[in-house]
């Protein structure tokens, strides 16, 4: 920025403030006082600013402070800077959601995506006509990254079994749901644990970046199964099963959608696997901009 070049290093911005609080009183006082300095602290600013622009700025006659022919010229610069600080920098304007604009990025497993985000997103219209939203998939840790960077206003995931979570993030959960096998339908009568490992499987993995609590459940009963085909989603995972040994472990609401629209079976698992906990990731409480305060109000609003 070639332009910080010509303002002197040591220049105190706050001079500014000094210049509007007396060109708006033209009182030393009432100048000092809309700035909560005493008059002798403003009058040492105000000659320090006359210094730096070589030229008296305000004089005293008939009782006020006059600008000058130069503070004439300056001034509305000083206070486009100023509003324009004012405006990107340091505006607190309160959320309104009748009028608002705001774009929320969320990001989202699919699974959590046709769960949650209808009905929020339905809700959240109606209250807030002119918002938008950016749905994102990526991983759990670079989207927690984002949301300390502020990028992202919030995920919607699931919960690890005893994750640590990062700094300033925190989680809300919103249900849970217990796993499933999904297989096409007519091929079984009951699925045992035996028939279970014995056959191949379909992972979904969402985050990209684990092996999943099922295979995790099943390890801890010294039992592995065979991973023939690993899902970043769960959509096409009822094409595949068709006509084929494969089968899938999914929450049941998810399930419960497919086996609308796909001929799939569903049947109970045979061994404990934790629930699948829909949680929400977000920063903090005291730490959420107004917009984001407001949607998470309605999420809760929505699972209380």
């Amino acid at each position: 920025m070639k332009f910080m070049h010509l303002i002197p290093h040591n220049f105190d911005l706050n001079l500014l403030s000094v210049f509007y609080a007396l060109y708006r009183h033209h009182n030393v006082i009432q100048a000092a006082e809309s700035l909560f300095i005493s008059p002798s602290a403003f009058s040492h600013a105000l000659n320090r600013l006359r210094t730096v622009l070589n030229d008296p700025l305000f004089i005293r006659i008939e009782g006020e402070m006059k600008p000058t022919k130069k503070a004439e010229e300056i001034a509305p610069f000083i206070f486009n800077s100023l509003e324009t600080l004012s405006i990107n920098l340091f505006s607190n304007e309160e959320f309104n959601c009748e009028s608002s604009t705001y774009e929320f990025y969320i990001n989202s497993t699919e699974y959590t995506a046709f769960s949650i985000l209808p009905s929020l997103i339905q809700r959240c219209r109606q209250l807030a006509p002119n918002i938008r939203f950016k749905i994102l998939h990526e991983n759990k840790s670079n989207s927690f990254k984002n949301i300390q960077l502020g990028k992202i206003d919030l995920t919607i995931g699931y919960l690890e079994q005893e994750e640590t979570l990062p700094k300033n993030i925190e989680s809300v959960k919103c249900f849970t749901d217990r796993y499933v096998v999904v297989v096409p339908k007519g091929k079984y009568q009951s699925i045992d644990l035996d028939v279970y490992i014995k056959n191949n499987h379909i992972r979904i993995n969402a985050w990209h970046d684990h092996e999943g609590i099922i295979d995790q459940s099943l390890k801890k009963l010294g039992l592995t199964r065979n991973i023939v085909v690993e899902l970043p989603h769960i959509m096409s995972s009822p094409y595949m099963i068709e006509n084929s040994d494969l089968m899938i472990s999914l929450p049941y609401r998810a399930a419960k959608v497919l086996k609308d629209i796909y001929p799939i079976e569903i049947f109970e698992l045979s061994f404990n696997v934790p629930e699948y906990e829909i949680t929400i990731f977000s920063l903090q409480q005291e730490h959420l901009n107004d917009a984001q305060a407001w949607l998470m109000s309605q999420i809760n609003e929505i699972f209380k």
